[in-house]
């Protein structure tokens, strides 16, 4: 199982969708590593992200298991429907 770090930046555009940014490299074999890397790694993290964003904050960091993930991709790609 692979737990990868998934980035949500702060600032929502007008359709609701927000810029984020998923770390491929390194993958991580379990939750445990996965959230030591992030706390080992924080202020490069956070400086790769604002360059990579002009500068944007991050909002929120997850790890995330890559099943969960692909979930996640499938359901972005689906048409959305109206309530």
């Amino acid at each position: 199982m692979k737990w990868f770090v998934y980035v949500i930046m702060m600032g929502m555009y007008s359709d609701g969708t927000q810029d984020t940014y998923l770390v491929t490299t390194p993958t991580h074999s379990s939750l445990e590593q996965c959230t030591q890397y992030v706390a080992t790694n924080s202020r490069t993290l956070r400086m790769d992200m604002m360059n990579q964003f002009d500068g944007k904050q991050i909002e929120r960091v997850f790890c995330i298991e890559e099943r969960k993930l692909r979930e996640l991709l499938e359901l972005n790609s689906q048409p959305a429907t109206k309530i």
